[in-house]
């Protein structure tokens, strides 16, 4: 066994400092302070009167997309000022600025630089007597959506902290990404295009620090034997809390289906435990090298009564990599396989059966595969890709690794099932 202060100083070593610098399309273009040119093309896309010539599109979709807020006029946005380098007291420059006669949104952004002492604190007392609705917050927008520093939420003076819910903590990655990726449509060139550079810029940007924290993680572990072994104890420990996670995910599914259930005639399905996530010793597997073994959620759509009583619609939600949910077909007589015991998937579903299907499902939504006759994911996309929004519980994505959050975790979930609702049960017949 490890002794616990060499893990806990590995752990400590591990964590990252400032992150290097990476290569992106503004080195091409001779820019080295890359953080100022980020802030002020964003700053440009904000401003109603930006260059991209596209009035209040970007700010009113940030609002609404981003910062929840839908409530504000268009007029007021077209009367909001957007400025980078924003000069208050003491000389302190707020990043970016979002200011009109009601509020004053402060935005401080992270990319290389670390927190300065009072920083936010700062920020959040200044914007206060310029806002007039009482409702003042900070946006922090780092790579990971992080929480700033307590130095930086902290007055240099005196003890006063600046409360965290004052505080709305956005990524580059996972927020900025996915917002503007949802505008490309909207957008015409020249715009379009630059807009799609600036999502590589950001995305170049993330994947060279997560290849930079591997990198100093790898410099640790062979400092000595004893990280070494810790980094294996941890190896070994992660593995069974990923799995658990998983399980995690599944309990609160089966928490939120018990309240829509019976609106669909849906019954867990006890019978025949096919690739059940309660199968604890089979998903054991799930990260060996061997394949995914598809933890998952069943549940029997009662009224979906075959001429042929062996088969079975089922709603399933699974894990393959992505997490997704799906209607299928079960076929209770069929040989077993990989295992089991009895049943298995009507792994080719005849026009005969389709037939049949469609007068307990809408026929509009079916698409086989396999034994799959519809599905999609949590993101509400029908498409097979890999979608930054959607947990990946093989690579473990920012996605995923954010469920590990009990509050977060049922968060999703309560928006999942709303999802697979709407675009799935609605269409039982």
């Amino acid at each position: 066994m490890v002794d616990e202060q060499i893990l806990t100083a590995f752990i400590h070593k591990s964590l990252p400092d400032a992150p290097l610098s990476v290569y992106n399309i503004f080195d091409v273009l001779g820019v080295e302070a890359k953080e100022v040119v980020m802030c002020r093309f964003l700053t440009d896309l904000l401003h109603p009167e930006g260059q991209h010539g596209c009035g209040i599109l970007f700010l009113k979709s940030f609002f609404q997309d981003i910062l929840k807020e839908s409530r504000i006029s268009d007029t007021l946005l077209a009367h909001t000022n957007v400025v980078s380098e924003f000069t208050i007291d003491h000389g302190r420059r707020i990043d970016i600025a979002i200011y009109n006669t009601r509020f004053f949104i402060p935005m401080e952004v992270k990319i290389y630089a670390g927190d300065q002492e009072g920083q936010c604190y700062d920020y959040f007392e200044y914007a206060k007597t310029k806002s007039v609705d009482g409702n003042t917050k900070i946006i922090y927008l780092t790579l990971s959506g992080k929480e700033p520093a307590e130095c930086s939420r902290k007055a240099k003076d005196r003890d006063e902290l600046l409360p965290k819910e004052r505080i709305m903590c956005i990524s580059w990655q996972r927020d900025v990404c996915k917002w503007l990726t949802k505008m490309l449509d909207q957008l015409k060139e020249p715009v379009k295009m630059m807009v799609m550079q600036y999502i590589d810029t950001i995305n170049r940007i993330a994947d060279q620090e997560d290849d930079r924290i591997m990198d100093k993680n790898l410099e640790i572990l062979y400092q000595s034997v004893d990280y070494f072994s810790a980094g294996l104890q941890i190896e070994r420990s992660m593995k069974a809390a990923k799995l658990r996670l998983i399980r995690l995910v599944f309990d609160d599914f089966k928490v939120e289906m018990d309240q829509i259930a019976p609106k669909y005639g849906l019954e867990l399905e006890k019978n025949y435990n096919y690739y059940s996530y309660d199968d604890v010793k089979r998903h054991e597997r799930f990260y060996d090298d061997d394949g995914s073994t598809y933890p998952g959620l069943n549940y029997v759509i009662t009224k979906a009564v075959f001429h042929n009583r062996s088969v079975q619609m089922w709603f399933r939600i699974e894990v393959e990599h992505n997490l997704y949910a799906g209607i299928s077909l079960f076929d209770t007589e069929a040989g077993p396989q990989q295992g089991y015991l009895k049943g298995y998937e009507v792994e080719n579903i005849s026009d005969e059966l389709l037939e049949e299907a469609a007068g307990f499902l809408d026929r509009d939504i079916i698409m086989p595969e396999g034994w799959w006759l519809t599905w999609c994911y949590p993101n509400r996309k029908h498409r097979d890709d890999y979608y930054v929004d959607v947990p990946d519980f093989k690579e473990m994505n920012e996605c995923a690794v954010r469920l590990a959050d009990a509050q977060e975790r049922v968060d999703f979930v309560k928006r999942a099932v709303t999802v697979f609702e709407e675009e799935l049960l609605k269409y039982l017949l």
